[in-house]
């Protein structure tokens, strides 16, 4: 007998009796008594077993489920393309805003500035459309962003919407169209619209009246009974939405009070909390992200309240276990109101530090002309390009970490921002996985 592990596996204990055994590759986990420690260590470091722990109960169990073989299976390598063909669009309709956030990454303002053309938006979503009439899952995706509030181009969004529509229609595929917001400017109207055209809306919030300064309007006024109407309206009108959280250092002990405030005075039934990464406006303040074991605490925290109260409480560090990739994210079609198209959407104006680093083509006025040399070089940057995710547990979950949030005056740090908080949420999460 000489079947092995044949795909990479962690180990870490829980600190309730038992160990917990994570194949990120394969996407599986299981927990195992402590007392089988001598015998996990083995089966990680791939070292020969005996007869008798053949037989063992945690070692039938991993050979029925194909996780142990004689030959080794390798990790996902990032291919380059020929050719960009996406099936996603981030349309970033305009890059004016009616807020001026604290820790905005685009620093938007409410300086105006041209919105998306028709042409544009009508070249992008045809792309996408075509793309997806010959990929498997036949499915369109769009997104309506803004490096400012996509919402100010209320009459684009509609037409965009119904060109989406029409579009999809008519290629036979299925199309998937969700809101970015603040939600200032909706109303009743725009509300009942939104619950017949649009899928998801993610509404950006502070929750807590006090904490709302980071999310004021230009002029210093408190934005928000502005966005607790644009709630309420949504779960009104039957809308899927959620509120998105950014997490700064002020507010890290205080993510209890938002389930607890989410609860009380809204219908609002998942938060998405994200601790505040240092670019853009943020890093120009004072604010600083929380610290990272703090967040960790206060989010197990605040998830464990919002189970009582029916509210799912998450964070893209939850959904990690669900990943099995070595890049964070690909490049993204995320196309600029000006007809750039950038691979990351906080990168979409031009004087951004970045901006260059991003870019990966145009509209040209007939096609989309992508630069498939720098669309490259981006998928390359992975968990090979950074020493210390090498031999990192949570590697293929978190895939490095998000790209931008390592850019440091336009260039990329070796350091991750988050690591721990990463680590330490992916554990969670696996804990929580095997209790469902």
């Amino acid at each position: 007998m000489d079947e092995k592990i044949n795909t990479e596996v962690f180990f870490f204990s829980g600190d309730d009796g038992y160990l917990y055994m994570h194949f990120p590759v394969r996407g599986y986990a299981l927990k195992t008594h402590v007392n089988n420690e001598p015998l996990v260590n083995k089966l990680v470091q791939r070292t020969a077993l005996t007869v008798q722990e053949y037989r063992h109960p945690l070692v039938v169990k991993l050979l029925q489920k194909g996780l142990m073989g004689t030959v080794f299976k390798s990790p996902p390598i990032v291919q380059d393309k020929l050719e960009f063909r996406p099936i996603e669009a981030t349309l970033l309709l305009t890059e004016s805003c009616n807020l001026a956030c604290s820790y905005c990454y685009a620093k938007a303002t409410t300086q105006k500035f041209a919105p998306m053309t028709r042409e544009v938006a009508k070249a992008a979503i045809d792309l996408v459309i075509e793309n997806a009439k010959t990929h498997k899952y036949k499915t369109a995706e769009f997104r309506f962003l803004g490096g400012g509030e996509p919402t100010l181009e209320w009459e684009l969004i509609v037409w965009a919407t119904n060109y989406i529509r029409f579009q999809a229609d008519e290629a036979g595929v299925n199309h998937w169209i969700r809101l970015i917001t603040n939600g200032v400017l909706i109303n009743d109207e725009k509300a009942c619209w939104i619950a017949k055209h649009i899928h998801y809306v993610t509404l950006s919030f502070d929750i807590l009246p006090d904490l709302q300064v980071n999310r004021s309007f230009p002029n210093g006024k408190n934005s928000h009974k502005a966005v607790m109407r644009a709630a309420q309206l949504l779960c009104k009108h039957g809308v899927p939405c959620h509120f998105r959280t950014t997490i700064s250092f002020a507010a890290s002990d205080r993510l209890q009070e938002m389930v607890e405030f989410t609860h009380r005075y809204t219908a609002v039934k998942t938060i998405r909390f994200e601790p505040m990464a240092e670019i853009g406006r943020a890093s120009d303040t004072e604010m600083n992200k929380p610290a990272q074991q703090a967040f960790v605490n206060a989010f197990i925290a605040a998830y464990e309240l919002g189970k009582q109260y029916g509210i799912m409480v998450t964070c893209k560090m939850m959904t990690n276990i669900q990943r099995r990739s070595s890049r964070f994210c690909n490049v993204e079609f995320a196309v600029t109101s000006e007809g750039n198209v950038a691979g990351c959407h906080r990168y979409s104006r031009q004087n951004n530090a970045g901006f260059d680093f991003y870019h990966v083509g145009k509209w040209t006025g007939q096609q989309f002309d992508f630069d498939m040399a720098n669309i490259n070089a981006l998928r390359r940057i992975d968990v090979h390009a950074f020493p210390e995710c090498r031999n990192c547990f949570a590697r293929w979950s978190c895939a490095s970490g998000c790209l931008s949030a390592r850019m440091q005056d336009g260039e990329i740090s070796q350091t991750g921002p988050l690591c721990h908080l990463t680590q330490e949420l992916l554990k969670f999460s696996i804990k929580e996985a095997l209790l469902a």
